[in-house]
């Protein structure tokens, strides 16, 4: 990705690491849980030059610090409006993938009506259930007691899709993603996917046009959750992408790319 670092201290200690492209009608696009700023590469190389972005790498991953405050998505999506700020875009799209977008669903709380655009990709509106919350607390458990590589090698046959020729290449590519976010970092992630609300009630209030994306093949965030968003979301459009898992930004980028743009060019 050719972009220009650029780094912002918050409050709170935190140490925010983020990736910028000056240019017209820019797009933010946060990545999922273990990953930085480069799980975006594909989707980067294959948008036009022309477009602007803010890519960073959220609390406790990639190059990003944790700071003193308790982990949640509400303080992922301060950092994001303060880095917003910072580089002074105005009217920006903001697109994210898995805990990617419930965070971006945490800014529309805040900031919904000075978004142009949404990008829901391979996400969910709903919170943890009970289940859920328990295998966070097995995973936080696992963090603790072996280590991040035995916490990603559980999750990696529920992110990847099966049999395809990229797999290798992903899962290397996941693999330097998380050893950067380490037990630490993924650990307080994993509290702040706990412990999110419900963000069903305020789709309907988005207020501007988003797109949907999914893969076939999801089962952490399957269709039926990225339908269930498409259908209570005003003027929002649903892709699903075959024989693509959850990480569909690694697995697919060039289609995850083109919805973003067919959005940007709906009249």
């Amino acid at each position: 990705m050719d972009l220009r670092e650029n780094a912002l201290t918050r409050p709170d200690g935190a140490t925010l690491v983020y990736g910028v492209r000056p240019g017209p009608r820019p797009w933010v696009l946060l990545h999922g849980l273990g990953c930085d700023a480069t799980m975006w590469a594909g989707v980067v190389d294959a948008l036009p030059r022309e477009v602007g972005l803010l890519v960073p790498d959220l609390r406790g991953h990639g190059g990003s610090t944790l700071g003193w405050r308790l982990p949640s998505l509400d303080l992922w999506a301060e950092d994001i409006l303060a880095m917003i700020d910072a580089e002074g875009l105005e009217n920006p799209a903001v697109g994210g993938l898995s805990m990617g977008g419930y965070t971006a669903l945490a800014v529309a709380a805040r900031r919904s009506l000075q978004v142009r655009a949404w990008g829901l990709v391979s996400t969910s509106a709903a919170p943890d259930d009970d289940a859920v919350r328990a295998k966070r607390a097995t995973g936080i458990e696992t963090l603790d007691r072996r280590g991040w590589e035995a916490y990603l090698e559980g999750l990696l046959p529920v992110l990847l899709a099966p049999g395809r020729a990229d797999a290798a290449s992903n899962r290397a590519h996941l693999v330097t993603m998380f050893a950067r976010a380490g037990a630490v970092g993924l650990a307080a992630a994993l509290w702040a996917l706990a412990s999110r609300p419900d963000r069903r009630p305020i789709l309907p209030a988005l207020g501007a046009p988003s797109v949907v994306v999914v893969g076939d093949a999801d089962v952490l965030t399957p269709p039926d959750r990225a339908r269930e968003i498409a259908l209570a979301a005003p003027d929002s459009e649903l892709r699903v992408l075959r024989a693509v898992g959850h990480m569909s930004a690694l697995e697919s980028p060039s289609e995850v790319a083109e919805a973003l743009l067919r959005l940007e060019k709906r009249p």
